[in-house]
């Protein structure tokens, strides 16, 4: 991006453009009195002509004014900004098991929701904050399934996951496989960091990985996991051991949401852990318009010089 400007080297010097218009009332005023000078026979002035001598007088304070105006130093600014952003690439994974579908969440207007109605009302605030971030989606149940590739397409990405429902794929919860379908996506990458924010309500079941072995893989990839039990609950199983394990193993967090309130707050905190870094650069280039003043200076003083010498005769 560039931005252009103009600016003074000597910015003080502009306070003298206040003087000239004592000077202009100054100067007219002895031009009224040279003309209307008292003499014993007007018979010399007969022949001059009796032109009014205001515009001369209006150039010459003109290009004074354009004087001033080269000493202050006019600059003009060219600013080139470079905003390099080392965004974050991160991996949702979300738990789509028949589980999800408990109403035991409440929304803003106090209303009885479900858990993966819930969850995804908070993704969408959340990915609505993480404008430089390449973010991928992966849904699971017994098997993950691929929802949208990491993208800075949030409009996109936004759509897809407000088609997702739970029970609508064969019921289960495979945590192991999901967290690897989301580091098949990462791996390859160079950025700077990587996570998978993972959300579910319930147990590893299904899937030839588990979820210790999907935390070590992801360690040796350098990428942390977020780890996110939702539901409060006695029917169905949870393991949160194993969940706040895996977040250990790769230097991640787990936590424990109950309700909308302290899910939003989940989602905040890993929002303020993992910010996008951007570095400004800036570069200004000078111009130097001081001549250009001068120019007009010299411009106004010739016309200046032409009507006193061909025109007026009087000297103002």
């Amino acid at each position: 991006m560039t931005n252009v400007s103009f600016s003074f080297h000597y910015p003080w010097v502009l306070l003298g453009l206040l003087l000239l218009p004592l000077w202009y009332m100054t100067a007219f005023r002895v031009w009224r009195a040279k003309r209307f000078i008292t003499h014993s026979s007007v018979q010399p002035f007969q022949k001059l002509k009796a032109q009014p001598q205001r515009l001369p007088l209006l150039l010459r304070t003109l290009a004074l004014a354009s004087i001033i105006t080269a000493l202050a130093r006019p600059q003009s600014v060219y600013e080139v900004i470079n905003n390099n952003t080392n965004g974050v690439d991160m991996m949702l994974a979300l738990d789509l098991s028949s589980s999800m579908l408990i109403p035991d969440f409440t929304d803003a207007m106090r209303r009885r929701t479900t858990r993966i109605e819930a969850a995804k009302n908070v993704l969408k605030d959340f990915i609505e904050q993480r404008d430089s971030d390449r973010i991928g989606l992966v849904s699971f149940a017994r098997y993950p399934y691929l929802v949208s590739p990491l993208t800075l397409n949030h409009e996109w990405l936004l759509q897809n996951l407000k088609r997702l429902n739970a029970g609508s794929i064969e019921d289960g919860t495979a945590i192991g496989s999901a967290v690897t379908m989301c580091l098949n996506r990462l791996k390859e990458l160079t950025a700077k960091t990587r996570l998978i924010i993972l959300l579910t309500d319930g147990v590893n079941n299904f899937g030839d990985v588990t979820p210790t072995l999907a935390a070590t893989i992801a360690k040796s990839f350098q990428t942390k996991i977020y780890a996110i039990m939702i539901g409060n609950d006695q029917v169905f199983p949870t393991d949160e051991q194993t969940l706040a394990s895996m977040a250990e193993t790769t230097g991640g967090r787990f936590y424990r949401a109950y309700d909308m309130k302290s899910l939003q707050g989940v989602y905040k905190e890993i929002d303020q852990l993992e910010k996008t870094e951007v570095e400004t650069e800036s570069t200004k280039t000078y111009g130097e318009l001081f001549l250009y003043c001068l120019y007009v200076a010299a411009a106004l003083l010739s016309a200046e010089f032409f009507l006193k010498t061909r025109r007026y005769r009087i000297v103002a």
